[in-house]
């Protein structure tokens, strides 16, 4: 506001004083304010960038799906022998359990 202030009073008084006040401000006011706001639009910048750029990960890390591709496959064949020894202790104990009950003979009608 300033600076269009001082342009109007150059131009609508045409005496030295307002010409050389607008030399001034256009000299020295405006390379001024044309460096405060790009020092102010860098600071911002450096402050948001890191900021924003792990919010984007951490968001997009919990929308996406990690390919199968890129799975363990030694986990995954653990996790299937786990099973599969699991699963046949219980079949083990099933039929333990079984013979305890029959009383220990197999064949029995």
């Amino acid at each position: 506001i300033l600076g269009m202030v001082c342009v109007a009073s150059a131009l609508i008084y045409n005496s030295l004083a307002g010409m050389e006040s607008l030399y001034d401000l256009w000299e020295f006011y405006l390379p001024y304010l044309y460096s405060c706001i790009s020092l102010m639009g860098c600071l911002l910048l450096l402050l948001c960038t890191p900021v924003g750029l792990s919010r984007m990960f951490t968001v997009m890390g919990q929308l996406l799906v990690k390919p199968t591709i890129l799975e363990d496959l030694d986990e995954q064949i653990y996790i299937v022998t786990l099973q599969e020894e699991a699963l046949k202790r219980r079949v083990n104990d099933q039929y333990a359990l079984e013979l305890e009950l029959d009383g220990g003979e197999i064949g029995r009608a």
